[in-house]
């Protein structure tokens, strides 16, 4: 991220190996890559870049939002389904998630207009700076922020793709029993963003608190060496450190701490 001290990220498997990109694989055919990259680099330039530079900006947007992230949340729950299967939804919403890639595909494939009960959701986060809940990582701005990653997340009553991308989290429903729960983050094909206020479902906070406090424990397993190596960087890039989102997400997860003890 543009925002971060380093070109490297890390990933959960592997926290010792620095890495450049996301992960790669040959999951599509040169004509939905193109058909892809179309709405990936407008909802870069004209979203994701700006409001990861500055939590100020707002824009109103067209359908390619709409488009990624449809084209997002498909390719995780295909690319999850096939190359790790489901086998942790054991057995349930057998049928909604084939209904949920049909949906996805014929809307990314202009075979249909509309996606139904299979709405993308998005929200954004600036930052936890006051909060009232029990058990908040001491992870959760560094969370919130930062994190890139996906998921395909399952109970007994409901279903979602979980799509990480920094300071933005797309949730694709699968399964959901009540849409009226979920207030002003249904991506529509046109609307202005961010939402000025907007209302996720409860169940969701304690998802987010258990990834974040993965992400911590994933961290805590990075050896001595390349916590060595993570400090030189530091040290070497120090005006550019002080200045990125990294430290600045790190004061603000250690003030909520200081905000805690009182």
């Amino acid at each position: 991220m543009a925002t971060s001290t380093t070109p490297f990220m890390r990933f959960g498997g592997q926290m010792n190996r620095r890495a450049q990109d996301g992960i790669k694989a040959h999951f599509l055919c040169c004509a939905c890559e193109d058909r892809f990259e179309k709405h990936e680099n407008r909802f870069a330039s004209e979203v994701f870049k700006p409001f990861a530079a500055d939590n100020c900006y707002t824009t109103e947007h067209g359908q390619y939002m709409l488009q990624f992230a449809v084209s997002v949340s498909w390719r995780v729950l295909a690319y999850v389904q096939e190359n790790h299967g489901l086998d942790h939804f054991r057995g349930r919403h057998a049928v909604a998630v084939a209904d949920t890639l049909a949906t996805w595909q014929d809307y990314l494939l202009d075979r249909t207009q509309e996606i139904g009960v299979h709405e993308i959701h998005l929200v954004p986060f600036c930052g936890v700076i006051e909060h009232t809940c029990a058990n908040v990582p001491n992870n959760i701005n560094r969370y919130l922020r930062r994190a890139v990653e996906i998921d395909v997340g399952v109970s007994d009553t409901q279903a979602f793709t979980y799509t990480k991308l920094g300071p933005m989290i797309f949730i694709g429903l699968i399964k959901y029993p009540d849409l009226a729960h979920w207030q002003n983050t249904k991506i529509e094909k046109t609307g202005r963003f961010p939402p000025m206020n907007f209302t996720v479902p409860g169940s969701y906070q304690g998802y987010i608190f258990a990834r974040s406090k993965r992400m911590a424990e994933l961290e805590a397993q990075i050896s001595d060496r390349q916590k060595a190596k993570i400090e030189e960087s530091y040290e070497k890039n120090r005006n550019r450190f002080e200045e990125s989102d990294t430290y600045k997400t790190l004061l603000m997860d250690l003030d909520l701490q200081r905000k805690g003890k009182r």
